[in-house]
């Protein structure tokens, strides 16, 4: 038995709705819950999901989705999720609804997932208060972020944000972040997947971080001007538990990146950076360590702090012989790639090695502002070699990001297995305890079901993180998945399998 159920005129934030998604889940009776607002792609999923929408829904109500065996567990639920979203989280002992209700001092840090509007507000207040602020908001202006972060420097705080996505401070994941162990790699980052994988990696490799400080993506534009990483920077310098510094973020305005990269050169401690897209006449003249892929700059923050050359992955000749083997496999017919990525810094990352590794291969993009592919027509619709970043606004503007809700990707990787000529399938897997509890259980079922395909996953996640990180692998291997060990070796290798079919049809 399938139902929807509308809370009327009632805004939720998408990470607060998740959870209590989850949570219904497990109740006695339900067989499957979701919950979101009702926009245009909400319903759309829904209706995938063969869920008859009331005639009055409109995008500033809640859906409650269930399957449940009986009508008396469907009400049960309902009630569960009103008594929740009004009083609060069930694991709350206390519920603020405004910054103006937290006493001076009770807390640290304040997590802000508000719509812009309000949330800059709300952020002055925090750090009126003395607290440090973590906005996961995105839709705020550049000026009103510079100014925002002005204000917390110069009043003490961090301004972790606008629109960040990963935070670690004193062994606490913000966000999509990963729990990772603690060591002496203080990460700053205006990518999220970026400092989750160096931070995940440094941990791989036997190290540990003091912290990921997220700036938020848009830290090194013109506008911004590097307010929050420099400011950052200055306080991991003072920090008796951070030996060395890591700076994480895609390429960015060259006149920022080179303040940056000035700052650093005034440090007492050693700086590890790594600015993707980057080529070495950027870091030409400074003290950095300069590097060119996330797993590279976690190698490279290891080495200084251990003394010792660590080691990840296949070597090369390893992937040439799996590519081989893999593409000899693959039916004539197909001849196609297609990558689904969450992270937006997994999804260049990868676009720059297939353009470095194999650039016979012409692949097309959502993305925009990226020299390495064409442009999709439509995001709705691949096209030849296509690599889609799910967490753009393309996919999030009306449904909840699929790192938190794996539904909206598992839809297209339904919608990609229909097409015949599809060879080979990418994505990378996001862990931690604030996003999706099960990443991977709806993929599997489509992946046995279709062993002529290919697919190479890169799973991102930290020893702490409850999905199990080895558990997760695991599942994936057993399906008949290349598990990679991070996300440039995943996209070494389909870029190695794509050279492979691409030098058949010749």
């Amino acid at each position: 038995m399938k139902k929807v159920f509308l809370l009327k005129n009632r805004y939720v934030d998408s990470v607060t709705l998740m959870t209590v998604a989850v949570e219904l889940s497990e109740r006695s009776g339900v067989r499957g819950a979701e919950c979101g607002m009702g926009t245009k792609q909400n319903i759309e999923i829904l209706e995938e999901l063969d869920y008859e929408i009331p005639i009055d829904v409109t995008s500033n109500d809640v859906m409650i989705a269930l399957d449940a065996e009986e009508e008396a567990v469907m009400k049960d639920s309902c009630d569960f999720v009103e008594r929740t979203l009004s009083a609060g989280h069930s694991h709350r002992q206390k519920v603020y609804h405004d910054v103006d209700s937290i006493a001076e001092g009770e807390f640290d840090v304040l997590q802000i997932s508000l719509p812009g509007e309000y949330a800059v507000k709300e952020a002055y207040k925090a750090v009126d208060k003395g607290l440090h602020v973590f906005m996961f908001t995105a839709d705020i202006s550049l000026e009103e972020e510079h100014d925002l972060k002005v204000y917390a420097r110069d009043h003490g705080c961090l301004m972790m944000g606008p629109d960040a996505g990963v935070g670690l401070l004193g062994g606490v994941a913000m966000a999509a972040g990963s729990i990772v162990r603690s060591g002496p790699v203080g990460v700053i980052g205006a990518s999220g997947s970026g400092s989750q994988e160096v931070a995940c990696l440094i941990e791989q490799m036997g190290s540990g971080v003091s912290c990921i400080l997220g700036t938020g993506g848009r830290d090194l534009k013109k506008t911004v001007g590097g307010v929050s990483m420099m400011a950052d920077m200055d306080r991991l310098d003072r920090d008796e538990d951070t030996k060395l510094i890591c700076l994480v973020s895609m390429l960015a305005d060259r006149e920022v990146m080179e303040k940056v990269l000035q700052k650093a050169d005034t440090l007492t401690k050693p700086v590890v950076a790594v600015f993707l897209g980057a080529d070495s006449a950027l870091y030409q003249g400074h003290r950095v360590t300069g590097t060119f892929d996330l797993a590279e700059a976690a190698k490279a923050c290891v080495k200084q702090v251990t003394g010792k050359e660590p080691r990840l992955g296949m070597t090369t000749e390893e992937i040439k012989a799996l590519a081989g083997n893999v593409a000899a496999g693959i039916p004539p017919e197909r001849k196609y790639f297609r990558g689904l990525y969450t992270g937006g810094t997994f999804a260049e990352e990868t676009l720059m090695t297939y353009r470095e590794e194999a650039p016979e291969i012409v692949m097309h993009t959502n993305r925009d502002n990226t020299k390495y592919a064409l442009r999709l027509k439509t995001h709705k619709q691949s096209e030849g070699n296509t690599l889609l970043d799910m967490g753009d606004l393309d996919f999030t503007a009306e449904a909840p990001h699929t790192v938190f809700d794996p539904a909206q990707r598992a839809l297209r990787f339904k919608q990609e297995l229909e097409d015949p000529e599809v060879a080979v399938i990418a994505m990378d897997i996001i862990l931690g305890p604030g996003v999706a509890p099960d990443p991977v259980s709806c993929y599997l079922p489509m992946i046995r079901q279709h062993p002529e395909v290919s697919y190479v996953f890169a799973v991102c996640g930290g020893e702490g993180d409850p999905q199990g990180k080895d558990r997760i692998k695991k599942l994936l291997r057993e399906a008949g998945v290349i598990v990679a060990e991070s996300d440039h070796e995943s996209a070494l290798i389909s870029s190695s399998i794509m050279k492979k079919l691409e030098a058949r049809k010749k």
